[in-house]
């Protein structure tokens, strides 16, 4: 199903809507959001779309989808899935199903695209989902090659390291597969806290043979790669009683380690024993990211919109849309930072100075994190509609 819908259109949003001056205000040297919308530039439109959710649920007021594409390697093929529990490989130039695979659960994750020679001949495609389940598929068939049952929905990207597969769930634990066979090698859980959780979650990030992993109580911890020792945790929710999650998948630049917590804000944590560098507060802090060059993070928040700080922790901008809700990961793409609003779809901003460079609502908004490759991006809208997105 094609469509060619050109973005500013849709951007034609009016003053009342979302949005920047292309001249943002400075308030005590901070760059500010204002509540005008003047020059939208056409930095994408859109290439086509296709509907993966057929029928939405009559009493889903408000539907959300969160599942993130995944691109191959050459850019040829783009895989995505939803909340209807079917995985689809879609052919990139114009949206062409090239196979579909039944999933046990709705998927609200992003798979992860291995390429041939890190166990095999033959590269893998690894998904969780909802039900618990991490797939690995053949990325050009769909095949089943082989599957593993963990206990609560994966709503993070699997990681790969040393032959190992590292899969975090919402219920507090993280596991190791063997990347060729599926074979358990070692879990690690902490108690998931009673009351009031965010939906979400920190994926793994595996580097010098250690593993750094959020949890749901509000700790971050450091184990080892091979068996799952722990080598330090590190207590980041203060004394929240509730809302404690870590919900950011940590990120490395240099020694430094970034990471947030939904109820204290944005860490920077030494990486050899997780002390801290500096904090800055963010009220509802969820996930981030990093620009090595840029020598800047990226953090978002449900309250606060999107924040960019510098590597000492001090307030760049702030891009607070009138018209916000929860606000999906940051995407630094090239000279942009995109990001999903729950109520306003697609927003790009300028990662310098944090103005709005373009807005796109693909129809009640979008929830999760948009993708990128090269000239192209892929977002999934809440109404279960998925748009290729280019340069233009």
């Amino acid at each position: 199903m094609k469509r060619l819908l050109p973005l500013l259109g849709v951007l034609a949003l009016g003053c009342s809507s979302l949005g920047l001056s292309p001249r943002p205000s400075e308030i005590g040297g901070v760059t500010m959001a204002q509540d005008t919308f003047v020059a939208p530039q056409a930095v994408l439109r859109v290439r086509w779309s296709r509907p993966l959710v057929l029928k939405t649920a009559f009493f889903a007021y408000n539907p959300q989808e969160f599942a993130t594409a995944a691109v191959s390697p050459d850019g040829q093929t783009v895989f995505v899935g939803s909340s209807a529990k079917v995985l689809y490989a879609l052919r990139y130039r114009d949206g062409e199903v090239l196979w579909q695979h039944q999933l046990t659960g709705g998927l609200a994750s992003e798979p992860l695209y291995v390429p041939a020679g890190e166990v095999s001949n033959e590269p893998l495609l690894l998904v969780g989902d909802d039900d618990g389940t991490l797939s690995a598929l053949s990325p050009k068939t769909g095949e089943v090659r082989w599957t593993a049952q963990l206990s609560g929905p994966i709503r993070t990207q699997p990681t790969v390291a040393g032959g190992l597969v590292y899969t975090t769930t919402t219920s507090g634990r993280i596991y190791a597969h063997k990347l060729g066979t599926g074979k358990w090698v070692w879990q690690y859980e902490r108690e998931t806290p009673d009351g009031f959780a965010i939906r979400g979650g920190s994926g793994a990030l595996v580097t010098g043979g250690h593993v750094y992993v959020g949890f749901p109580d509000g700790y971050l911890g450091c184990l080892q790669a091979d068996n799952g020792e722990v080598r330090w945790t590190r207590q980041l929710s203060g004394n929240a009683t509730r809302f404690t999650d870590v919900d950011s998948t940590p990120v490395l630049v240099g020694d430094t380690l970034y990471v947030s917590c939904f109820a204290s804000g944005v860490y920077a944590l030494d990486v050899k024993d997780g002390s801290t560098r500096w904090r800055y507060d963010l009220d509802a802090a969820g996930p981030l990211a990093a620009d090595p060059a840029g020598e800047r993070i990226y953090a978002a928040s449900s309250t606060q919109g999107l924040v960019a700080l510098d590597r000492k922790g001090r307030l760049l901008w702030q891009q607070s849309p009138s018209k916000q809700g929860e606000i999906s990961a940051p995407l630094i793409w090239g000279r942009y930072v995109l990001f999903n609003a729950v109520s306003s779809g697609l927003l790009i901003v300028d990662g310098q100075s944090g103005e709005l460079i373009q807005a796109f609502n693909p129809g009640q908004g979008a929830s999760a994190r948009p993708t990128a490759s090269a000239r192209d991006v892929y977002l999934l809208s809440n109404v279960g509609v998925f748009f290729a997105l280019t340069q233009g």
